[in-house]
This record gives structure tokens, sequence and C-alpha cells, in this order.
């Protein structure tokens, strides 16, 4: 008699607790398949590729994630208090963040709308909102996996902090100058 298909659930569930025990390297399809008492051929035909694994991990992890920041507040402290819950999550799991590559950045969309509704509350149109959060998911997401790649100087907490301070200044000029009649929102060209 066949075994009945294990659910991705818990093939996702189990290549989390391998990738806690064992790290990012530790999670391949033979240690997977073993754990599940399956076969590598089994476990391909369920999953697809090692690819597709990965990124269904990714995935999964972050559906179960609780990321709270301060939806409450103006936006500047949101923008601040979504970045800095959002980067915590990241480097409270260094060995899924391992894994994580471009193609992931689907991953924080749910979480982005959440800031999407602070600003357009505060008055931002959905589409410069839209614009506002691929930008920080995306500063915020390189910056942090590149610290917990190779970390050194640059994944100092401060620099964050003033990353993030600089691109709420930013926003909050463009904004400024949108109010004011739709005044330029780039910056000048300089010449030398």
């Amino acid at each position: 008699m066949a075994k009945p298909l294990l659910s991705s659930d818990t093939i996702f569930d189990e290549a989390l607790r391998i990738l806690a025990e064992q790290g990012a390297a530790g999670l391949t399809i033979r240690t997977l398949a073993t754990q599940l008492r399956c076969s590598n051929s089994t476990l391909y035909q369920q999953v697809g590729s090692v690819e597709q694994l990965t990124r269904g991990v990714v995935a999964h992890a972050f559906s179960r994630l609780e990321i709270a920041f301060d939806d409450d507040a103006v936006w500047e402290i949101a923008v601040q208090s979504w970045c800095l819950a959002l980067r915590g999550a990241l480097l409270a799991q260094p060995e899924l963040c391992k894994l994580m590559t471009v193609a992931d950045r689907g991953v924080v969309i749910d979480y982005a709308e959440r800031l999407l509704v602070v600003l357009e509350r505060d008055g931002f149109s959905r589409a410069r909102a839209i614009e506002i959060g691929g930008i920080l998911a995306h500063v915020t997401l390189s910056m942090s996996l590149s610290d917990i790649a190779a970390p050194g100087e640059w994944d100092d907490p401060r620099v964050f902090a003033t990353t993030v301070r600089w691109l709420i200044h930013g926003m909050a000029l463009t904004r400024a100058e949108e109010l004011l009649g739709g005044a330029r929102s780039d910056p000048p060209a300089t010449t030398r």
C-alpha cells in the first residue's frame, strides 16, 4: 500500500526544525526525506526542486511570524517601528535569512500592506504609499540580510537606524513638496 502524501505544512515544519537544529547547510533533500521517512523522489514530487523547497520554507516561516509595529502612531514613528520590527524578526532568524534571496521579497507583502494603511491614513496617496513601502522593505531586507551574511562594522544598529531616519526625512520633504502644489520631488541634478 502506498504511503499517503505529506502535507506541505508537515514538510515545511520539519524543514524549519532541521534549519533550527542544523543550520542552513544542514537543510538538504536527503536530510529532510530521512526525517520525514520518505524517499528523496517522493519529496521532490511533493515540493519540486530544491529551489522551490527553499522558497516554500522561507514563505512558510514568514507566514507564521508575528511582526508587531506601532501602527497607531503618526506615520514617521510607524515607519521607524515597522523597519525596526522587520529587522528584528530577520536578525532573530539568521539561518532562515541565509536561505533568503531577492526572490523572497514577496514574503513581506502582508506586513508591508499594514504599513500602507498607516501611510494612507496620514495623507499619502496609494501610489506613493506603495512606492514608500517597497523602498523601506528593500532597504530593510538588504541591510539586514547583508549584515547576517557578512557581520562587521556596518551591522552596527546605529547605521540602520540612521538610514531609516534619513529615509523618513526624505519622505517628509517629498510629502511637503507635494502638498505645496506638486513641486519637484526629485533633487535637482548637480553640475561641476
